[in-house]
């Protein structure tokens, strides 16, 4: 039975979600890392991080590797000192430590990947363990105050600590998806579909943090004009706005953790402007479409898990 346009992407956002056996793995392999971490020293505490504490991570592809972001909190950060001060590769060290502790893990060879300790499964699905302190300090060793006191976490990056506010982001993107009546999260997961396939080198935190600053602000004006919200709509809305945000600095609103569109020079942001242009461009073309060319037409923007007409 053939299917239309508004169907294909009921069923694309139900394929992003993820699998019952992946959500099963995910499940086990972070529980049992978290609960030997904690038990080995009960000082410290672990949490989900990254794309799983969002609830943004989309299904992968046979050929992905499934990443568990774990945040491992050693402690709290009170003052920056000079000496013998606590640097980064000791907290690498510890937590690398700590892990080949328990015999499974040293079988599997955990790496040091900073800012992470890295293990590898056999099922395509890895553990990165990310050492932290809680920032009591409110400022960088530099001076540059980072207020409030008491929320976000120093980890380790490039033999410095930075700060990344976790748990303000989440909150933050999931307040928001709220406010637009569960629209942004969706489309998140619809476009890192469209990041794999035709992107891959933006980083998926980038592009939450943009969506994030559009998809909002888009509900909220088609709701204003009385436009019909759609799926099709809001990613062709997002790449039109976006190919003009992407070259700008890019955090979410009172946000401590770092510009998400730091690691990319502004030639890189160039790149993807004009990606993200002749994406607009595209999206125009076929958002009309409906019937097996509307489908394949949005198939090619998304990739495989986008149904086939049919």
């Amino acid at each position: 039975m053939a299917i239309d346009v508004k169907q294909a992407f009921n069923q694309f956002k139900s394929k992003l979600e993820l699998s019952a056996t992946l959500q099963k793995a995910i499940t086990t392999h972070h529980n049992a890392i978290r609960e030997w971490i904690e038990s080995y020293d009960p000082n410290i505490e672990t949490k989900l991080i990254g794309s799983l504490q969002r609830k943004t991570r989309i299904q992968p592809r046979a050929i992905d590797t499934f990443d568990i972001d774990i945040l491992v909190i050693l402690g709290y950060s009170t003052q920056w000192v000079t000496i013998a001060g606590i640097t980064p590769k000791d907290a690498l060290d510890k937590v690398e430590n700590i892990v080949s502790k328990h015999e499974t893990y040293n079988r599997i060879g955990p790496e040091t990947d900073s800012p992470t300790i890295v293990i590898n499964y056999t099922d395509n699905t890895k553990v990165e363990l990310v050492p932290a302190y809680i920032d009591n300090i409110g400022q960088y060793p530099d001076g540059t105050l980072a207020f409030p006191k008491g929320r976000g976490y120093w980890i380790p990056q490039r033999n410095k600590w930075v700060l990344a506010d976790y748990d303000y982001d989440a909150e933050f993107i999931s307040n928001k998806n709220k406010g637009c009546e569960d629209w942004l999260i969706p489309t998140i997961k619809m476009l890192k579909a469209a990041k794999r396939n035709l992107f891959p080198e933006m980083k998926s935190y980038h592009l939450e943090v943009l969506a994030t600053s559009i998809i909002p602000l888009l509900v909220e004006h088609y709701k204003s004009q009385n436009f019909q919200l759609s799926f099709p709509g809001l990613v062709y809305g997002f790449f039109f706005i976006a190919k003009d945000e992407v070259l700008k600095s890019c955090s979410i609103e009172g946000s401590k953790s770092p510009d998400a569109s730091a690691y990319m020079t502004y030639y890189q942001k160039l790149n993807l402007a004009d990606k993200f242009s002749k994406i607009a461009n595209y999206c125009q073309s076929i958002i009309q479409l409906d019937g097996w060319k509307g489908i394949e037409g949005w198939r090619k923007l998304f990739g495989e898990p986008f149904p086939s007409y049919g």
